[in-house]
Protein backbone atom coordinates (compact mmCIF):
# COMPACT_ATOMS: atom_id res chain seq x y z
CA UNK A 1 0.00 0.00 0.00
CA UNK A 2 2.58 2.31 0.65
CA UNK A 3 4.41 1.69 -2.60
CA UNK A 4 0.68 2.33 -4.36
CA UNK A 5 0.70 5.44 -2.06
CA UNK A 6 3.65 6.68 -3.54
CA UNK A 7 3.43 6.33 -7.42
CA UNK A 8 -0.16 8.09 -6.82
CA UNK A 9 1.76 11.05 -5.04
CA UNK A 10 4.22 10.83 -7.98
CA UNK A 11 1.76 10.89 -10.79
CA UNK A 12 -0.65 13.50 -8.95
CA UNK A 13 2.62 16.00 -9.08
CA UNK A 14 3.81 15.14 -12.05
CA UNK A 15 -0.08 16.54 -13.76
CA UNK A 16 0.35 19.20 -11.80
CA UNK A 17 3.61 20.35 -13.04
CA UNK A 18 2.76 19.95 -16.53
CA UNK A 19 -0.53 22.12 -16.24
CA UNK A 20 -0.53 25.42 -14.68
CA UNK A 21 -1.18 24.39 -11.04
CA UNK A 22 1.85 25.04 -9.78
CA UNK A 23 2.77 28.82 -8.51
CA UNK A 24 1.90 31.79 -10.42
CA UNK A 25 0.76 32.13 -14.69
CA UNK A 26 4.74 32.46 -16.01
CA UNK A 27 3.44 35.40 -18.90
CA UNK A 28 4.58 33.16 -21.88
CA UNK A 29 4.77 34.68 -25.85
CA UNK A 30 6.06 32.66 -28.81
CA UNK A 31 5.99 34.50 -31.97
CA UNK A 32 2.72 36.40 -32.05
CA UNK A 33 0.72 34.30 -30.06
CA UNK A 34 0.43 34.83 -26.26
CA UNK A 35 0.18 31.25 -24.31
CA UNK A 36 -2.56 30.97 -21.85
CA UNK A 37 -2.61 27.55 -19.92
CA UNK A 38 -2.75 25.01 -22.63
CA UNK A 39 -2.64 27.33 -25.95
CA UNK A 40 -1.83 25.73 -29.62
CA UNK A 41 0.88 27.76 -31.10
CA UNK A 42 1.38 26.51 -34.71
CA UNK A 43 3.81 23.93 -35.81
CA UNK A 44 4.84 26.90 -38.40
CA UNK A 45 5.79 29.38 -35.59
CA UNK A 46 6.84 26.81 -32.96
CA UNK A 47 9.11 24.25 -34.90
CA UNK A 48 10.75 26.62 -37.49
CA UNK A 49 11.37 29.68 -34.88
CA UNK A 50 14.78 31.32 -34.75
CA UNK A 51 14.17 32.54 -31.06
CA UNK A 52 12.44 30.76 -27.78
CA UNK A 53 9.55 31.68 -26.25
CA UNK A 54 9.43 35.17 -24.30
CA UNK A 55 8.74 33.73 -20.37
CA UNK A 56 8.64 36.14 -17.64
CA UNK A 57 7.66 36.07 -14.31
CA UNK A 58 6.13 39.30 -13.48
CA UNK A 59 7.03 39.00 -9.73
CA UNK A 60 10.50 38.31 -9.56
CA UNK A 61 12.54 40.48 -7.68
CA UNK A 62 15.59 42.37 -8.23
CA UNK A 63 18.68 40.60 -6.40
CA UNK A 64 17.11 37.30 -6.34
CA UNK A 65 17.86 34.32 -8.95
CA UNK A 66 15.83 32.07 -11.08
CA UNK A 67 15.89 28.91 -12.98
CA UNK A 68 13.65 28.80 -16.11
CA UNK A 69 13.04 25.76 -17.97
CA UNK A 70 11.12 24.55 -21.08
CA UNK A 71 10.48 20.44 -21.06
CA UNK A 72 8.18 18.52 -23.06
CA UNK A 73 6.88 15.47 -21.19
CA UNK A 74 4.87 13.83 -23.99
CA UNK A 75 7.80 12.24 -26.38
CA UNK A 76 8.00 11.07 -28.55
CA UNK A 77 3.65 10.69 -27.45
CA UNK A 78 1.54 11.63 -24.33
CA UNK A 79 -0.08 7.84 -24.71
CA UNK A 80 3.82 6.63 -24.84
CA UNK A 81 6.01 9.05 -23.10
CA UNK A 82 9.26 6.93 -22.76
CA UNK A 83 11.30 10.14 -23.48
CA UNK A 84 9.90 12.28 -20.93
CA UNK A 85 10.69 14.71 -20.39
CA UNK A 86 12.68 16.49 -23.30
CA UNK A 87 14.75 19.50 -22.20
CA UNK A 88 13.66 22.47 -25.04
CA UNK A 89 15.63 24.83 -22.69
CA UNK A 90 17.35 25.59 -19.64
CA UNK A 91 18.40 28.91 -18.30
CA UNK A 92 19.97 29.84 -14.74
CA UNK A 93 21.10 32.15 -12.50
CA UNK A 94 18.59 34.82 -13.90
CA UNK A 95 18.28 37.89 -11.98
CA UNK A 96 15.06 39.07 -11.13
CA UNK A 97 14.96 42.02 -13.22
CA UNK A 98 15.87 39.85 -16.71
CA UNK A 99 13.03 37.07 -15.52
CA UNK A 100 10.68 39.86 -15.72
CA UNK A 101 12.10 40.61 -19.24
CA UNK A 102 11.58 37.01 -20.44
CA UNK A 103 14.68 37.07 -22.73
CA UNK A 104 17.61 35.35 -21.71
CA UNK A 105 21.42 35.41 -23.01
CA UNK A 106 24.85 34.30 -21.71
CA UNK A 107 25.49 37.94 -20.46
CA UNK A 108 23.02 37.96 -18.23
CA UNK A 109 22.23 34.43 -17.42
CA UNK A 110 24.02 31.30 -17.14
CA UNK A 111 22.85 29.28 -20.57
CA UNK A 112 22.81 25.31 -19.21
CA UNK A 113 20.94 23.84 -22.51
CA UNK A 114 19.98 26.36 -25.68
CA UNK A 115 16.81 26.33 -26.73
CA UNK A 116 15.86 23.49 -29.16
CA UNK A 117 12.34 23.79 -31.17
CA UNK A 118 9.56 21.54 -30.72
CA UNK A 119 9.68 18.81 -33.05
CA UNK A 120 6.61 16.61 -32.35
CA UNK A 121 6.66 13.53 -34.64
CA UNK A 122 4.12 12.82 -37.12
CA UNK A 123 1.90 11.06 -35.72
CA UNK A 124 1.87 11.20 -32.50
CA UNK A 125 -0.74 14.38 -31.89
CA UNK A 126 -0.35 17.31 -29.86
CA UNK A 127 2.20 17.96 -27.03
CA UNK A 128 2.85 20.19 -23.97
CA UNK A 129 5.60 22.38 -23.93
CA UNK A 130 5.65 23.62 -20.25
CA UNK A 131 7.58 26.27 -19.20
CA UNK A 132 8.56 26.28 -15.33
CA UNK A 133 10.07 29.01 -13.32
CA UNK A 134 12.09 28.06 -10.02
CA UNK A 135 13.47 30.34 -7.33
CA UNK A 136 17.04 29.52 -6.53
CA UNK A 137 18.63 30.41 -3.21
CA UNK A 138 21.24 32.16 -4.37
CA UNK A 139 23.26 32.62 -7.28
CA UNK A 140 24.87 29.30 -7.89
CA UNK A 141 27.70 27.19 -10.11
CA UNK A 142 25.37 24.77 -11.72
CA UNK A 143 27.49 21.69 -13.21
CA UNK A 144 27.17 20.20 -17.05
CA UNK A 145 23.85 19.00 -18.15
CA UNK A 146 23.77 15.75 -20.19
CA UNK A 147 24.08 16.18 -23.74
CA UNK A 148 20.79 14.24 -24.42
CA UNK A 149 17.85 16.20 -23.83
CA UNK A 150 16.03 13.31 -23.49
CA UNK A 151 14.59 11.91 -20.50
CA UNK A 152 15.18 15.08 -18.66
CA UNK A 153 13.98 15.30 -15.05
CA UNK A 154 13.37 19.18 -13.67
CA UNK A 155 11.66 17.72 -10.35
CA UNK A 156 15.36 16.18 -9.56
CA UNK A 157 17.40 18.99 -11.24
CA UNK A 158 15.32 21.13 -9.08
CA UNK A 159 16.05 19.00 -5.78
CA UNK A 160 19.67 18.74 -6.24
CA UNK A 161 20.36 22.57 -6.24
CA UNK A 162 17.18 23.17 -3.78
CA UNK A 163 15.47 25.16 -6.11
CA UNK A 164 12.43 26.50 -4.86
CA UNK A 165 9.26 25.91 -6.89
CA UNK A 166 7.97 26.31 -9.69
CA UNK A 167 7.29 29.61 -8.79
CA UNK A 168 5.66 30.03 -11.89
CA UNK A 169 4.23 27.85 -14.68
CA UNK A 170 2.85 28.07 -17.84
CA UNK A 171 2.43 25.43 -21.03
CA UNK A 172 1.32 25.94 -25.15
CA UNK A 173 0.35 23.36 -27.39
CA UNK A 174 1.59 22.28 -30.59
CA UNK A 175 1.56 18.96 -33.07
CA UNK A 176 3.45 18.23 -36.16
CA UNK A 177 2.26 19.32 -39.88
CA UNK A 178 4.18 18.37 -42.97
CA UNK A 179 6.00 20.60 -45.38
CA UNK A 180 7.61 20.07 -48.43
CA UNK A 181 10.56 21.77 -47.05
CA UNK A 182 12.57 21.95 -43.82
CA UNK A 183 10.06 18.99 -42.85
CA UNK A 184 11.12 16.63 -40.07
CA UNK A 185 12.32 13.08 -41.49
CA UNK A 186 12.48 11.21 -38.50
CA UNK A 187 13.01 10.59 -35.03
CA UNK A 188 10.92 9.44 -32.13
CA UNK A 189 8.24 7.55 -33.86
CA UNK A 190 9.81 7.57 -36.46
CA UNK A 191 13.08 6.83 -35.53
CA UNK A 192 13.78 3.26 -37.22
CA UNK A 193 11.44 4.44 -40.18
CA UNK A 194 12.78 7.33 -41.67
CA UNK A 195 9.93 10.01 -43.66
CA UNK A 196 11.63 10.06 -47.88
CA UNK A 197 12.39 13.98 -47.88
CA UNK A 198 10.87 14.73 -50.83
CA UNK A 199 12.99 17.30 -52.27
CA UNK A 200 15.64 16.03 -54.14
CA UNK A 201 18.37 18.32 -52.81
CA UNK A 202 17.57 17.39 -49.11
CA UNK A 203 18.91 14.55 -47.32
CA UNK A 204 17.87 13.63 -43.57
CA UNK A 205 20.32 14.87 -40.67
CA UNK A 206 20.23 14.38 -37.18
CA UNK A 207 19.42 16.62 -33.89
CA UNK A 208 19.04 14.64 -31.71
CA UNK A 209 17.89 10.86 -30.93
CA UNK A 210 14.43 12.53 -30.69
CA UNK A 211 14.73 14.63 -33.74
CA UNK A 212 15.99 14.62 -38.04
CA UNK A 213 15.28 17.02 -40.43
CA UNK A 214 15.39 17.25 -44.44
CA UNK A 215 18.56 19.86 -44.88
CA UNK A 216 20.78 20.93 -47.60
CA UNK A 217 23.32 20.36 -45.54
CA UNK A 218 24.27 19.84 -41.45
CA UNK A 219 23.77 23.29 -39.98
CA UNK A 220 26.63 24.96 -37.95
CA UNK A 221 25.00 24.59 -34.96
CA UNK A 222 26.13 22.78 -31.68
CA UNK A 223 23.20 21.91 -30.96
CA UNK A 224 22.89 19.11 -33.95
CA UNK A 225 24.35 15.88 -33.54
CA UNK A 226 26.22 15.97 -36.82
CA UNK A 227 27.92 18.90 -35.87
CA UNK A 228 28.59 17.77 -32.07
CA UNK A 229 30.20 14.68 -33.78
CA UNK A 230 32.42 16.57 -36.50
CA UNK A 231 33.82 18.59 -33.28
CA UNK A 232 34.56 15.92 -31.27
CA UNK A 233 36.24 13.50 -34.15
CA UNK A 234 38.76 15.01 -35.81
CA UNK A 235 38.64 12.47 -38.88
CA UNK A 236 35.04 13.54 -39.20
CA UNK A 237 34.86 15.95 -42.67
CA UNK A 238 33.92 19.86 -41.45
CA UNK A 239 31.65 19.95 -44.78
CA UNK A 240 30.07 16.45 -45.96
CA UNK A 241 29.52 16.12 -49.67
CA UNK A 242 25.89 15.64 -50.77
CA UNK A 243 25.00 12.22 -49.76
CA UNK A 244 24.49 9.52 -52.48
CA UNK A 245 22.34 6.83 -51.91
CA UNK A 246 19.94 5.58 -48.37
CA UNK A 247 23.03 6.37 -46.32
CA UNK A 248 22.49 5.96 -42.35
CA UNK A 249 24.63 5.88 -39.46
CA UNK A 250 25.25 4.74 -36.15
CA UNK A 251 25.25 6.90 -33.14
CA UNK A 252 27.53 9.75 -34.02
CA UNK A 253 27.60 10.16 -37.52
CA UNK A 254 27.26 13.04 -39.26
CA UNK A 255 24.40 12.16 -41.95
CA UNK A 256 21.50 9.41 -41.51
CA UNK A 257 19.85 9.03 -44.84
CA UNK A 258 19.91 10.38 -47.91
CA UNK A 259 16.30 11.51 -50.11
CA UNK A 260 16.00 8.43 -52.25
CA UNK A 261 15.17 4.62 -50.89
CA UNK A 262 15.33 6.01 -46.94
CA UNK A 263 12.50 3.31 -46.50
CA UNK A 264 14.78 0.60 -46.99
CA UNK A 265 15.81 -0.29 -43.36
CA UNK A 266 18.56 -3.13 -44.20
CA UNK A 267 20.20 -1.37 -47.60
CA UNK A 268 20.25 2.00 -44.54
CA UNK A 269 22.30 -0.86 -42.03
CA UNK A 270 24.47 -1.98 -44.72
CA UNK A 271 25.82 1.62 -45.34
CA UNK A 272 26.09 2.70 -41.85
CA UNK A 273 29.30 3.42 -40.43
CA UNK A 274 31.27 5.37 -37.56
CA UNK A 275 32.30 8.97 -38.16
CA UNK A 276 35.49 9.07 -39.20
CA UNK A 277 35.10 6.14 -41.16
CA UNK A 278 34.89 5.39 -45.31
CA UNK A 279 31.01 5.73 -46.11
CA UNK A 280 29.96 3.53 -48.99
CA UNK A 281 26.84 3.41 -50.77
CA UNK A 282 25.23 0.09 -51.92
CA UNK A 283 26.61 0.66 -55.42
CA UNK A 284 30.14 0.56 -53.91
CA UNK A 285 31.14 3.89 -54.33
CA UNK A 286 33.06 5.55 -51.39
CA UNK A 287 31.81 9.03 -50.20
CA UNK A 288 34.28 9.91 -47.42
Amino acid sequence: RPMIRLVLLIAVAAAELYSCDDGDNATVSFGAYAVECGTTVPYSTAHYSSEPPVIKYDAGSDGTYYTVAMIDPDAPSATDPTYREVRHYLVGNVDGSVVRGGRFDATTSTILSDFVNPAPPEDTGAHRYVELVYEQPRLLEFGTVDDSILNFNITAFADQYELRGPVASNFFKTQYECSDEYAQCGGGASAEAPIDCCDSDLACYKQSKYYYQCLAACPSDRRWACDRAMAKDADCRASPPKPVGPLAAKAGSWVLAASSDVASASRRAEASSLCGRPVVDPRGKTLA
